[in-house]
């Protein structure tokens, strides 16, 4: 088989995947790892003494709620002896951002492919701020995850009962048209799955999912992730199927070499467009989960969607249509059904994935539109930037393809 054929067929299951909102269930439903009490994070793997601060601080703060420590400084004690078990949110079958904690207890979205019955999840979105993805610990967190927990969860769980599966390439093709790029802008797909689900939600549910314009990254996520695994498993294919930060490296995975991880330094924002009163020394390097909006082809790939997007990552607006135009050359296709309107006003499709070989080959890398933490636990987001997985990563995946190791 050719390498066009092997990149062709991972392509083909990724634009045939069709990701369908199914079930918000604890965590613990989807993942014998977490259900067997142990944790899950951001990225690839890494030893517990060597993760950044605000993922530290976040395990400790979920092994503590999840009863397994008496509080988080125990958890962190217990995750550094090996006594509490931690894999990476990917080799567990899902996705999550920043640092990505995630345990039994918490709720997650779950999606499935219809044709496939592949499934992949994600936690709840929490908003803005001081927040568990960025390491905060303090009673006003605490109680919102209780309250997600006990209230939120179930309410959208109902909710989804009564509207039945939501298709999320719909909701992403229609988000991708009126601004959002699905990963840094997700503005327009929050107020159409509000739309969809308000009706059905209490009013603290839905006046919460109102209230936090993030809240539809997750669901792009998910869809990304469930998509994604469709294409997995394709002999010889050098389509990404994962990008994954921890703080420390960025890993990814290609169709052709299964769950193996190719790693790298993580680097830090560049451009950044910083909130006032942050230097850019406050930087935690590139962090979460959420990259893999970009390795399915939006986010910071789909830019040209969302002009509006690019100065709260430190881009000009002018740009955007370039940035997708020149990055079309390491796309595995086009999307046969996310589309937007170009500067022209034509229709144009959405790069569908991205292809290793391609990104060596013209040493052209595929952005990340992240959200920034600051390096110290709890703070919060400190502004927005692009960050890009190493070289050597995709230089070693592509060797390792070719019969290398």
């Amino acid at each position: 088989m050719s390498t066009t054929l092997h990149t062709t067929t991972a392509a083909a299951a990724l634009a045939a995947a069709r990701p369908l909102l199914v079930d918000v269930v604890p965590a613990a439903q989807v993942s014998a790892h977490l259900a067997g009490g142990g944790l899950c994070h951001a990225g690839p793997p890494i030893a517990p003494e060597r993760m950044c601060a605000p993922m530290r601080a976040a395990l400790g703060v979920t092994g503590w709620l999840e009863g397994l420590a008496g509080d988080p400084a125990d958890a962190l004690r217990r995750i550094d002896a090996g006594e509490i078990a931690l894999l990476p949110n990917h080799d567990a079958g899902g996705v999550g951002p920043m640092a990505g904690a995630v345990g039994g207890s918490m709720p997650v979205m779950v999606a499935r492919d219809e044709a496939t019955g592949t499934t992949a999840w994600c936690p709840l979105n929490e908003g803005s701020g001081r927040v568990l993805r960025y390491g905060a610990d303090d009673e006003e967190v605490v109680e919102r995850l209780r309250w997600m927990r006990a209230v939120l969860g179930p309410a959208l769980r109902r909710a989804l009962d009564r509207s039945g599966p939501l298709d999320l390439v719909e909701l992403q093709a229609a988000a991708l048209l009126r601004g959002d790029e699905c990963h840094h802008r997700t503005g327009a797909g929050t107020e159409l799955l509000h739309a969809r689900l308000a009706g059905a939600l209490p009013d603290d549910a839905a006046d919460f999912v109102a209230a936090n314009d993030q809240f539809f990254l997750n669901v792009a996520m998910v869809a990304a992730k469930t998509a994604l695994r469709c294409a997995e498993g394709v002999d010889g294919s050098p389509l990404v199927t994962a990008i994954a930060r921890n703080g420390v490296e960025v890993g990814i995975r290609l169709s052709g070499t299964g769950d193996r991880w190719f790693s790298g330094p993580a680097a830090l924002p560049d451009p950044a467009a910083l909130h006032a009163g942050y230097a850019a020394g406050e930087m935690n390097p590139d962090l979460g989960d959420s990259a893999i909006v970009e390795a399915f082809g939006l986010g910071a790939l789909a830019i040209a969607a969302s002009p509006r997007s690019a100065p709260t990552v430190g881009l000009d607006p002018a740009g955007a249509g370039a940035i997708t135009a020149r990055l079309r050359a390491i796309g595995a296709g086009a999307h046969p059904a996310l589309t937007w309107r170009g500067e022209d006003g034509e229709r144009e499709h959405a790069i569908l994935g991205v292809d290793a070989r391609a990104v060596v080959r013209e040493r052209v890398l595929p952005p990340v539109h992240t959200g920034i933490a600051h390096r110290r636990p709890g703070v919060g987001q400190i502004g927005g930037g692009v960050t890009h997985p190493p070289m050597t990563a995709f230089e070693a995946a592509v060797a390792t393809l070719d019969g290398g190791e």
